[in-house]
């Protein structure tokens, strides 16, 4: 990427500098409107040292809640999200030169970045390579969304995780497939 290659000095100070959300909570009650299967929330952003407007992008799958995006994103700067997390979805290949193609294939979940070349790098974290660390995240999206808010530095109030709620207070929240809601009721 273009923006990042030229000023990337600016990028790392994006990176490295506390954002803060504009909320402590960022409840999933939007559909993506080009994915009806997805719920979405965007909240502001607040780098603390740098005047950089901010979003932060949330995504949830409806049927497969272990299938969420987080996407930090700075519309004046770069049109893409400069930062962001994949739960699931397909494996990301590190275009490197002198990296032989298998070592450049990284499996969900992961993280993007970039490097000081502009290039699309996916990384996993220590936890991320861990099976029991990983599978909790993934069981979790509060929980990851604090893994995400360490790697990030995005916080609420500079120091409090955020928490997200996958399904909004006002429906139910299981799985018709398989929960069934009458399961032990007799009916007589």
């Amino acid at each position: 990427m273009k923006e990042i290659k030229e000023s990337y000095t600016k990028y790392q100070e994006l990176l490295k500098d506390t954002k803060n959300t504009s909320t402590p909570l960022i409840m999933l009650d939007e559909i993506k409107s080009n994915h009806p299967n997805t719920r979405t929330k965007e909240v502001d952003v607040l780098p603390v040292n740098i005047p950089e407007k901010m979003k932060l992008v949330v995504e949830s799958k409806i049927g497969n809640k272990r299938d969420f995006k987080f996407r930090l994103m700075a519309p004046g700067y770069i049109n893409k999200p400069f930062f962001r997390f994949d739960s699931a979805g397909q494996p990301h290949y590190n275009r490197i030169p002198g990296v032989e193609l298998p070592q450049q294939k990284v499996y969900t979940p992961h993280f993007h970045k970039f490097d000081a070349e502009g290039r699309n790098i996916a990384y996993k974290t220590e936890a991320l390579n861990k099976e029991t660390e990983r599978e909790a995240l993934l069981n979790d999206i509060t929980l990851c969304m604090a893994h995400y808010s360490d790697e990030s530095q995005t916080y609420y109030m500079s120091k409090n995780y955020l928490k997200v709620l996958q399904t909004p207070p006002t429906e139910l929240d299981f799985d018709l497939n398989n929960d069934d809601p009458t399961d032990g009721v007799e009916y007589v």
